[in-house]
């Protein structure tokens, strides 16, 4: 019969089996594409182990037990300590990634007006644009959005415009600008990724809020999670982050 003390030590002998079914376990935590940078973190942690951990692979006495058990956990701490620390450069890099694909749906936009206007027409309409964008509240702004609706009602910029000037303006006047953006101008798109339709319904869900309109407001934001999920803010933030915090 084979002792208790000899299937121990039996077991002990293999103490990387232990590491690395401590190891799965923790990883167990992580999915996609956080097992790429749990990967680098394990190993980086194992060959520690095996070529500088202070005896942890020496074959314990029976009182040294505890002690591995303590190193074990340690590990699996110090590992998960790093991936932690290592989360907010996780999170720069989805977002990094994420606002290359909206500002390509930019620079698609703008090749489009580039094939439908010449060089000068798109000059005067970035004239017309800052014109309104500069002198908001006169009679000059109102005139210069009216003339650039009119003569560009289809380029991107005219949709930005239109959704500047939903922001500066109150009441119905904003609903109707609002309005607007999300029926006409939906697929118009700011160099920072910002969609104008979708932000404009973001903000048209705030102002029904505001004015007690609750069901209004969850339709909008409801379309909003279910047809545009990846929609930003002009910091980066994802819309549907933003109004789970204004409802909490």
């Amino acid at each position: 019969m084979i002792s208790s003390t000899g299937n121990w030590r039996e077991r002990s002998h293999q103490p990387e089996a232990r590491i690395g079914e401590a190891m799965a376990e923790s990883r167990k935590q992580f999915s996609g594409d956080e097992r790429i940078m749990q990967n680098s973190l394990f190993a980086a942690v194992v060959i520690w182990a095996l070529t500088g951990g202070p005896g942890l692979f020496a074959q314990p006495a029976p009182d040294e037990l505890g002690q591995l058990r303590e190193r074990v956990a340690r590990l699996e701490q110090q590992v998960q300590e790093m991936a932690r620390l290592l989360e907010p450069l996780k999170a720069q890099q989805t977002q990094g990634s994420h606002r290359k694909v909206l500002r390509e749906r930019f620079d698609k936009k703008m090749a489009q007006d580039r094939s439908k206007y010449s060089a000068e027409q798109l000059r005067e309409a970035e004239e017309l644009y800052q014109v309104a964008n500069q002198k908001w509240g006169s009679a000059e702004a109102s005139e210069s959005l009216q003339t650039m609706i009119k003569k560009y009602p289809d380029i991107n910029r005219t949709g930005c415009a239109t959704l500047y000037v939903a922001q500066k303006s109150e009441g119905d006047q904003r609903v109707r600008y609002l309005q607007d953006c999300i029926e006409r101008f939906n697929d118009c798109f700011y160099g920072d990724g910002v969609q104008v339709g979708v932000y404009a319904r973001f903000l048209l869900a705030q102002y029904y809020s505001s004015k007690g309109k609750k069901d209004e407001a969850a339709a909008l934001y409801s379309e909003i999670k279910v047809k545009y999920p990846e929609a930003v803010d002009h910091n980066g933030n994802l819309l549907v982050e933003s109004f789970k915090a204004e409802q909490q």
